[in-house]
């Protein structure tokens, strides 16, 4: 269930990605504030770049839009919504809940503080979202995201994307394309969707578990721990890597496929020079696998019947498991 409860939430997120195209929202009205307002009230002023290639927004919440040059600009406090029209924009949100646009051209936006939401639309843009319980879409082009610090949300979209979640509890979502996604520290649910995907879901310290989903595709699933890895449609590859110590909490293999998916195991020729693979079937239910190695639980896989010992790959470190 708790499994369940993450993809759901990641695919919510993906129909919610949609209504947040906000391309239109940004205007160019002139500057009307009433500078005598009270300082606790909220103020939006309205800024059409036109001259410079740099602005800086103020205190207030801005709206702030760029040329069809490459523009550099920044909401500085306040909840700001950016739009960097064309050329390639460097647009930083700092403090507030911000809502930064690339648009065309190959775009760097940055969320800083506040719960943000980043899109790059068009081009081959890089966002990072800093602190804060952030939302990254990536769109169109070969995109590179990072949800940086707290729970983050990350969806590539079009092209062959690269996603790292960073620190939190994160859910990404690689859309279309063969993307790449790397959950990092926190309890990570990872979406290849379409597409020959990469899961990592390896953390610094195996603490908790993450949910892996390839989705459509030939799909390689990194499995760490006590993590959760779900193959999808295609043929795909499940790598069992930081295994030792977890006896207690081995990952689980949710889906294997015996005539389309293989599993291989990652080992350190250092600490363990000459692994010994052996599968164990539960009594009461055939079809569920123990994989051991050295005699410690490292996997379970389920519909598994028939699965041997021959059919499990051994891989030092260092080496591809393809």
């Amino acid at each position: 269930m708790l499994m369940l409860a993450g993809l759901m939430g990641v695919m919510g997120l993906l129909a919610a990605g949609a209504a947040m195209e906000l391309a239109g929202v940004f205007d160019s009205r002139e500057d009307d504030d009433d500078d005598t307002a009270p300082e606790d009230e909220v103020q939006t002023r309205t800024i059409d770049q036109t001259d410079e290639k740099g602005i800086e927004g103020t205190p207030l919440a801005d709206i702030l839009v760029g040329t069809p040059e490459g523009d550099i600009m920044g909401g500085g406090g306040g909840d700001d919504q950016i739009g960097g029209a064309d050329g390639a924009d460097v647009i930083e949100g700092g403090d507030g809940r911000d809502d930064l646009h690339g648009q065309a051209g190959n775009d760097v936006l940055f969320g800083d503080e506040g719960d943000d939401s980043l899109h790059g639309e068009d081009g081959d843009d890089t966002l990072s979202g800093g602190a804060g319980d952030d939302v990254l879409l990536g769109h169109e082009g070969d995109d590179k995201l990072d949800g940086g610090a707290d729970d983050d949300r990350l969806i590539g979209g079009g092209g062959r994307d690269q996603l790292d979640g960073g620190t939190g509890n994160d859910g990404l979502s690689g859309a279309l394309g063969d993307d790449t996604l790397t959950g990092g520290a926190g309890q990570d649910t990872l979406m290849g969707d379409d597409g020959d995907d990469l899961l990592d879901g390896r953390d610094p310290d195996n603490a908790t578990r993450d949910f892996l989903n390839g989705g459509a595709g030939d799909d390689t699933l990194l499995a760490a721990g006590d993590d959760w890895a779900s193959g999808g449609e295609g043929h795909d590859l499940f790598a069992l890597v930081d295994w030792a110590g977890s006896p207690d909490a081995p990952t689980v293999i949710a889906d294997y496929n015996p005539q389309e998916d293989r599993i291989v195991l990652l080992y350190d020729p250092q600490t363990h020079p000459d692994p010994e693979v052996t599968v164990e079937h539960d009594a009461a239910d055939p079809e569920t696998a123990r994989v051991l190695i050295n005699g410690d639980l490292v996997a379970k896989v389920l519909n598994a019947a028939g699965l041997g010992s021959g059919d499990i790959g051994l891989v030092a470190e260092g080496h591809d498991p393809d």
